[in-house]
């Protein structure tokens, strides 16, 4: 594709969400239609759940039909300039159809098993001039960009540890809470002093505060697919992600469940149902979402610490919301070619700006 054509399409063409009549891409979808009006393409596997979702966002949008599993994804990728996949995905088959095609990709998947074999693809982009952004949303995504932000505010960093505050009173989508049950009790590798160190998710706790806040609590660790690209795009010698519920005691009560063998017990499909259930079902506590790195290094030749963080509501809104600002940042300015993560292109101040319009009670300290 000619670079010519390549800018055409990508001032003109569409953008398709896959999996757009969910709750993340049909926010997403909302949040785009009105600043791109005509190119948004809500689609799935359901061409009238597509449809509806569509005439329900406005501005122009329309439904289409695209089962993204498929050997070959037809003619339902013809006119586009940018997709954006909001369904886990196992293969890279579809990723690779869109590059071929020189579509612009995004995806706010969380697995870094997925990930790392888009990671893969990276050639397959920079031949066609097109970039695949990973790494977007809240955790993995706000939680780079921060990381990033720590970087530039120290001459050197040694340690970066990612805390991740969620309210048992918000709402998540059922793949969300599969994917927390499939990492109950992981055992990964993290980066500590330089070192592929192995841990398991609650293993270990470090006493955190967010942003702002003075007082440290526990969290415990989990296994976020951002200490594992952070490790590399920052280079950072020692990385970690740590979560905790708003809620003391459930947080600890997880702590202990993983500790005895919970996961194990959740592969089990009836456990696994009721689980999943009662975690989509039953709202305690409130829907807060807090993000804060801490960075210990130097700047110049005295040892420092740095912590920045955003605390606001509602984990999927603000996936959304910071998705359908990196598309806008896809598609209006120059990222350049290839795989890239979150923190190796998107500007984190544009962000900021996109959930402070949204949520007037957002803490900010960056």
């Amino acid at each position: 594709m000619s670079s010519n054509l390549r800018n055409e399409q990508q001032e003109t063409g569409k953008i398709l969400i896959v999996g757009g009549y969910g709750e993340v891409g049909l926010s997403i979808a909302e949040r785009l239609a009105p600043r791109f009006p005509r190119r948004v393409v809500i689609a799935g596997r359901n061409p009238d759940k597509a449809k509806a979702a569509a005439a329900e966002v406005g501005h122009g949008a329309e439904g289409r039909a695209l089962d993204i599993f498929e050997a070959d994804s037809g003619r339902a990728l013809d006119g586009v300039a940018l997709t954006v996949v909001c369904l886990d995905q196992t293969k890279t088959r579809f990723v690779e159809q869109c590059l071929s095609r020189g579509i612009h990709y995004l995806d706010i998947s969380a697995d870094y098993t997925f990930l790392s074999q888009v990671e893969k693809v990276d050639d397959l982009a920079r031949r066609n001039g097109v970039t695949a952004l990973l790494s977007v949303g809240t955790a993995p995504g706000l939680t780079n960009l921060l990381a990033a932000r720590t970087r530039d505010k120290m001459d050197s960093v040694d340690r970066i540890d990612i805390l991740l505050e969620f309210g048992l009173g918000d709402h998540h989508g059922r793949a969300a809470v599969e994917w927390m049950f499939d990492n109950l009790d992981a055992s990964y590798q993290v980066m500590e002093n330089g070192c592929a160190t192995p841990v398991r998710s609650f293993g270990d706790s470090l006493g955190l505060a967010l942003a702002g806040q003075d007082k440290k609590r526990p969290a415990y660790r989990f296994n976020f697919s951002d200490q594992h690209v952070l490790g590399r795009t920052l280079n950072g010698p020692s990385v970690s992600t740590w979560v905790r519920f708003d809620d003391r005691f459930s947080t600890w009560l997880f702590a202990v469940s993983s500790r005895a063998g919970l996961g194990r017990l959740l592969r089990r499909p009836l456990w696994r149902k009721l689980a999943v259930w009662l975690f989509m079902n039953v709202h305690m506590g409130s829907d807060i979402c807090g993000v804060s790195v801490r960075a210990i290094g130097r700047t110049g030749a005295a040892s420092a610490e740095t912590v920045v963080g955003v605390t606001g509501r509602k984990e999927p809104l603000m996936t959304a919301i910071i998705a359908a600002e990196s598309v806008r940042q896809m598609l209006t300015e120059s990222l350049g070619p290839g795989v890239l993560h979150s923190d190796q292109a998107i500007e984190i101040d544009p962000v900021v700006a996109a959930l402070r319009a949204e949520y007037p009670d957002l803490v900010v300290a960056i």
